[in-house]
Parts: structure tokens; C-alpha cells; sequence
């Protein structure tokens, strides 16, 4: 059971795996204490008591720092007696629904409860009250460039659909795409593919439609194809779901254009009457001419 306890909030033990690795800006900081200042702490901050007579914050680290830096002598808590698995559960739920992470640091905590606690994709959905379409968009951050994610983090990072395309690469075609474009902008002997933004100088920007461009593949989507799902198991297409598509569309897609391409004429081989002609198309989309027919304008 949990119980109202009025403390001192320095003497408060912040949580060592606190999802949120910043609180903020001093700015934020000094705006909220002005704001706990006016009309107190609404909601009382979230606390476990430690075996050593200890107090450590699960949920409310900002109300905390802002109280004191507001200078209160002293704030209500709720003490519980909770597990560290509902700790970081409760930790990581309060920043996802109350203040908004970053995505980095988002990616980080569903990271956490499902690789060290355990947590189920749907336990996680329904603890952050997030969907199973944002929970695998957020997933594309581990196919990322650390210093693309540093970008979004500062939110300088790409749109939806940049991002898409630069999880696509690899992690090495990322560096060195990356590395192309900071060549002339780091010091002798520093590694332009570790470049990271200036957080302090807005205008340190990324050229992201240029970067996109560069690591670009093309896709090929189901929904444009003539054959089904025999022919492209025939020819070995491993279907990918684009995570940014309208939804009720069918969102597959395959990167393998010969195999794709394959099954194609496989399907029109099979399909397209007897006696008929297939016509293709030169490099400008003009059609060719079979031997022995020609064209006529009109």
C-alpha cells in the first residue's frame, strides 16, 4: 500500500535507471518552479523506500528538481513498496504519457523492459499507451547512425519518410554517407563520421534530402505486382512492411528488383493470351518495336 509522506525533496535519490537522462533545460526548469511556486505540486511525486531508510524517486524527477529549485522546504511523496520491474515500467509510462521524450531516449526504456524485464510488445503498448505501428516506427532508431540519432534528439533529425530510407542502408553505408558530408567540417585528425550537431547553434543542420538521395534504394511493392504469393515464394521475395504507409493499404515491399522482375514475367509467361506480343520500352519509356512491326503515330 502506498502512503503520503511529507519529506525534505534534497534528500530524494534520484533513479539510476530513470528513462529520461536529462531534465531539462534550465529555462524548463526555472519555468516550472515558477509554476509549483503558483499553485503548488498537483501531483505528489512517486517513491520506493530503499533498504537503507533511503527514499528513491520511480516517477517525478522534474517535480522534484523544480521544487527545489522553487525552494520548497518540503513536498508530499508517495512511498510504495513496489518492484524495480514496476519502477521502470512506472518510470518509463510517466515520460512516454505526461512529457515527452525524445525518441532516442523512448527507443532506449522499450529497449530496456524487453530485453532486461521481459515485457511483451503488447505489455509495453499498453503500459505507454502507444500502438504496435509507432512501437515498430520508433525500432527503426536501432538501424540508425549514432549521430542521426544525436539530430533527433535535438530535433533536427529527418521526416518520416528520410528515416525510412536511411534504415534501409546499412549501418556502414550510413557512416560513410555521413562521413562524405562532415568531411570539411571537423578538425585534423577527428572522424568525420562521428560528427555530431552543435546543440547550441540552431543552424548546424543536416542536408537530409541530399543524405536520403545518396543511400536511396527502391522499393517494390506488392500492391503493384500482377503475381501472387505462390510466384513470389518461387522466386524467394521476402516481403518487408512499409511502417509509414496509409493503413488499410498493402504496405509490403521488396528491395530485390531481379527477383521481383522475375516473378513478373513468370506471372505474364503463364497469363497473357496466345499469339500475343509483348512490348517493351527503351530507357526513355518510349515502346519498341517487335522485328517486323512498326509504329504509327497519330
Amino acid at each position: 500500500m502506498a502512503e503520503l509522506r511529507r519529506v525534505d525533496p534534497k534528500i530524494l535519490v534520484p533513479n539510476p535507471n530513470n528513462p529520461r537522462s536529462s531534465i531539462g533545460s534550465l529555462e524548463e526548469l526555472r519555468k516550472l518552479a515558477l509554476n509549483i511556486k503558483a499553485i503548488g505540486i498537483l501531483h505528489p511525486p512517486a517513491v520506493r523506500e530503499l533498504e537503507d531508510g533511503r527514499l528513491m524517486i520511480v516517477a517525478g524527477h522534474r517535480r522534484a528538481q523544480g521544487a527545489i529549485y522553487a525552494g520548497l522546504p518540503e513536498i508530499d511523496v508517495y512511498v510504495g513498496d513496489q518492484s524495480d520491474d514496476l519502477d521502470a515500467l512506472a518510470a518509463v509510462s510517466e515520460n512516454f504519457v505526461r512529457l515527452d521524450m525524445t525518441e532516442p531516449e523512448q527507443w532506449n526504456s522499450v529497449t530496456r523492459l524487453r530485453e532486461e524485464l521481459g515485457y511483451t510488445d503488447p505489455q509495453v503498448c499498453s503500459a505507454l499507451m502507444v500502438t504496435p505501428t509507432y512501437l515498430k516506427r520508433l525500432s527503426l532508431l536501432a538501424k540508425l547512425h549514432p549521430p542521426i540519432l544525436d539530430a533527433i534528439a535535438l530535433g533536427r533529425g529527418p521526416d518520416d519518410r528520410q528515416r525510412k530510407i536511411l534504415a534501409q542502408a546499412s549501418l556502414e553505408e550510413q557512416r560513410d554517407a555521413w562521413a562524405e558530408t562532415y568531411a570539411e567540417s571537423v578538425e585534423d585528425g577527428e572522424d568525420p563520421a562521428e560528427y555530431r550537431l552543435k546543440a547550441k547553434d540552431p543552424k548546424d543542420t543536416v542536408a537530409w534530402e541530399a543524405l536520403a538521395r545518396n543511400l536511396e534504394q527502391r522499393e517494390w511493392y506488392a500492391r503493384n505486382a500482377r503475381f501472387g504469393d505462390d510466384l513470389a515464394r518461387r522466386h524467394n521475395i521476402v516481403w518487408m512492411e512499409d511502417l509509414f504507409a496509409e493503413p488499410g493499404t498493402d504496405s509490403r515491399y521488396t528491395l530485390d528488383a531481379t527477383a521481383y522482375a522475375a516473378a513478373q514475367q513468370d506471372w505474364l509467361d503463364n497469363e497473357r493470351p496466345e499469339r500475343s506480343i509483348v512490348l517493351t520500352t527503351d530507357e526513355y519509356g518510349y515502346i519498341r518495336a517487335p522485328e517486323g512491326f512498326i509504329t504509327m503515330g497519330t
